[in-house]
C-alpha cells in the first residue's frame, strides 16, 4: 500500500467544479533543493529495526562486560586453586570473583556472568583432569557437568554481591 495522502479541497460555495489534489511524499523519499535525499531521514528509515536490535541486545549481552567477568572469574579460580590445593575449590574462586563484581557494578549482568562462571569452570576441570577426561572419554560431559555448575556459582554470586551493593548504598 503506498504511503501517498491525497488531500482534496472543501468546495465551500466556490462555485468552480475544479478539483485540486496535494501530494505528500512519505519521508523517505522527500527530496531537498538539490534533489538529493536527505542524510538523517534514509538512515532512519533504513536502519529503524537494524538500530532498534542492536540496542536491544546490548543490553541483554554486553562483550565487554563479558570478557572483564571471565578476566575476574578466571584470576578467582587460579587464586583459589593455589590457594586451596583441592578439587573444586575453583568453584570457590568463581563465587567469590563474581561476588566482588556484582558488588562493583550496579547493573543486572547475570548473563555475562553465568557465562564467564560456566566457561572458567569447565576449562579449569578440563585442565585438572585432562588425563581422565581425555583417557576415560568423559571430557564432554564432564566439562558440561562443571560449566553448568560454573555457571549457577556464577550467577548466585553476582546476586549475592548485588543484593549486599543494594543493601549498603539504600536510605534508611
Amino acid at each position: 500500500m503506498s504511503r501517498d495522502r491525497t488531500r482534496t479541497r472543501d468546495r465551500s460555495g466556490d462555485g468552480d467544479d475544479e478539483f485540486h489534489a496535494e501530494f505528500e511524499l512519505a519521508p523517505e523519499f522527500e527530496t531537498d533543493a538539490d534533489g538529493q535525499r536527505p542524510r538523517a531521514r534514509t538512515e532512519k528509515a533504513s536502519g529503524g529495526l537494524r538500530a532498534r536490535a542492536a540496542e536491544r541486545a546490548g543490553t541483554l549481552f554486553a562483550p565487554r562486560i563479558f570478557l572483564a567477568a571471565l578476566l575476574l572469574t578466571a584470576g578467582g579460580v587460579f587464586a583459589a586453586g593455589t590457594v586451596i590445593p583441592l578439587p573444586g575449590a575453583g568453584l570457590l574462586g568463581i563465587f567469590a570473583a563474581t561476588f566482588l563484581f556484582g558488588l562493583v557494578t550496579s547493573e543486572r549482568r547475570y548473563a555475562e556472568t553465568a557465562l564467564a562462571g560456566g566457561l572458567a569452570a569447565a576449562v579449569s576441570t578440563l585442565l585438572d583432569f585432562a588425563v581422565v577426561a581425555f583417557l576415560g572419554g568423559v571430557g564432554i560431559s564432564l566439562a558440561a557437568l562443571a560449566g553448568g555448575i560454573g555457571a549457577i556459582v556464577a550467577a548466585a554470586g553476582m546476586y549475592f554481591g548485588r543484593d549486599l551493593r543494594d543493601g549498603l548504598t539504600r536510605e534508611l
